[in-house]
Order: C-alpha cells, then structure tokens, then sequence
C-alpha cells in the first residue's frame, strides 16, 4: 500500500464486502474505547488505541492477501469512514510493524515520541533511543535532536567490539582535568543559571571537557524512595564507554556534595546501565576545593567521583603582563 497513491472511484466497491464492514466496525469500536478512557491518561490511551488498530489492519491484509485490490484500497477506504488522515493510518501501520509485541510499546512515551522513533529503519537505535528517551525523560524536542546528533553508532558499536579495543578505564579516568574554563558561561548569578548558560553553548562545554563526550540531558530526574531528584547534566564517554553525571557548584566544595553525588552515580550503576558500559562516573564542579576536604570526604570513591574547579573568565593580557612582572621582583 502506497501513501501517495489517490484513492479511486473502483476502491469504493470495497465498502460492500463483509470482511470490510465487520473490519470497519471492529476499528470503530476501538476507537470509541479508547476515547471513553481517554480522560485516564491521553496519550499513553492513545498509544494502546494506535497499536490496536494497526494490529487489526495488519491482520486484515494478511488474510485478504491473495485479493490484491481488497488489500490496495483499505487504507484509502478506512481513512474516510473513519474520519482519520490517510498518511496516519499509514504512521498507524508502520508503528504496529516496529512494535509488533505489545509489552514494548512504553507508556511512559507519547504518541509524537513514537512517530519519531517509527522513523528510524534501524531496529538497535531505535530501541537505544526509546530506552533513553524514558530514562532521560526526554520531550518530544529533545529527542528529535539527539536522533539528530545520533550519538547512537558509537555506543551501540561499542558493544559490540573486543575488550581488547576498548579504552581503558583507568587510563580513560586521567582525562579528567582538575580545573575547567568556563568563560563561555557569561555572567551568572546562581548555579541554575550557570547550568543554563552551559547548555546554551554545550558544544564549547563539551570541547572543555575533552574528546568523545556527548550531551545527553539537563535536570535529568531520577526517582529514590518516593522522592524526585534531579541531576544537572548527565553526558557520555563513548571512549569508556560509561555515563558521566555533573553537578555545579557555585559556591565551595562541601563534602556532603560527594554524598549525593555517590547516590545518582548507584542509581545510574542499578537502573541505567548497560552490561557493557563501565561504572558511572560523577564529577563535581565548584569554584573552590580544599584539598583535606575532598581527600576526606571521598575516601575510597576516587575512581567513581572527581571534584574539580572552573574559573568563569580568562585573565586579560593587561592582567597577564601585571602578573608576570609581579612575579620577577
């Protein structure tokens, strides 16, 4: 069946035969369902609703594939009775066809988040972006332009290479600075506006940080005991390859910082990782950190946490000059 084809004066014929009026009011009675609970949950209802029908329609061609015109003029003939776009009933049929076991159709994605996914010909993206798509909580947006930027190949490949070329994990770890420019951040007055300004120019963040990292998701939200919490950037190495979650600290490091951090970075090792990704990794960014403080705070978790300090903006040269002459008396 072809989306673009026009549908003709012949397909009508079709309205008279059995098969297709018990088809069409099996189709009539899903939709009535489903708009009667509709008030429960819209879109999630709505994605059931669609999967049902593009089951059913399914199934109709296939036991009506030896009548080549009853199979070419069922969409055409479905969309007027039906009162729904023909090109729908076409996104209705394809969705049915990439999620064909109901049970991995997830109700925590809308119908928009599957017509984008449905786009994709590539069954292991697709499923790594639906994964990330619920676990990040990703809108629509959002997941449109990290299908975009498809970060997907090198992570999805990663798995599938020898441990042998793999880079190392411990090495991976020395890529860390101890100090990060963040000039391009301009002027902040808190740390939700920092974070802010970051992801306005998180390609200049990212290049600060270091080859092989990717933007994953700001105030990324992670549910403990009932409670929400939010951690502010959540990117990826695909050297590693591992989850890197950042915190940002205007203020100086404190050493209850690394207990919340080492909190996100187990739920991440838990819930969110794959068999073969390495150990998440979290990494704290503040204005200032004293050096017993962290020695004493992380004791032990110096593979898993680092802490780090930035400087908002670069000396000028005048500054430069003073400080060198400064430096020779």
């Amino acid at each position: 069946m072809s989306p673009d084809k026009p549908a003709t004066k012949s397909s009508t014929l079709i309205k008279s035969d059995e098969s297709y009026r018990g088809l069409l009011n099996e189709l009539r009675s899903i939709l009535e369902k489903g708009q009667n609970r509709a008030y429960k949950s819209v879109d999630n209802i709505k994605v059931q609703t669609y999967w049902q029908i593009g089951e059913r329609i399914v199934r109709e061609e296939i036991k009506n594939k030896e009548r080549a015109d009853y199979g070419k003029n069922l969409i055409d003939n479905l969309a007027e009775d039906i009162g729904f776009k023909r090109q729908r009933l076409y996104e209705i049929v394809k969705f049915y066809r990439c999620y064909e076991i109901v049970r991995t159709v997830s109700g925590q994605l809308s119908w928009n988040h599957y017509i984008e996914l449905i786009k994709l010909k590539n069954e292991s993206k697709r499923a790594f972006f639906q994964k990330k798509a619920i676990e990040m909580s990703w809108s629509v947006r959002e997941l449109r332009n990290q299908i975009k930027n498809d970060v997907s190949d090198s992570i999805i490949n990663e798995s599938l290479k020898p441990v042998t070329k793999k880079l190392s994990y411990s090495k991976s770890l020395e890529l860390f600075k101890s100090e990060y420019d963040l000039g391009f951040a301009g002027n902040y007055v808190d740390e939700k506006q920092l974070e802010r300004n970051i992801v306005k120019n998180i390609d200049d963040f990212l290049k600060e940080l270091g080859a092989e990292i990717s933007y994953l998701g700001r105030q990324v939200p992670i549910r403990i005991d009932g409670t929400t919490h939010f951690v502010d950037l959540v990117l990826y190495h695909k050297g590693i390859p591992c989850n890197i979650l950042i915190e940002l600290k205007t203020g100086k490091f404190d050493g209850r910082d690394v207990g919340q951090m080492n909190k996100y970075v187990n739920y991440f090792r838990i819930n969110r990782q794959y068999e073969h990704e390495k150990d998440t990794i979290g990494l704290i960014i503040c204005s200032d950190a004293g050096f017993e403080e962290v020695q004493y705070a992380l004791g032990g978790l110096e593979e898993n946490i680092f802490i780090a300090t930035y400087k908002s903006k670069l000396p000028s040269i005048k500054q430069l000059k003073k400080a060198v002459r400064n430096a020779g008396r």
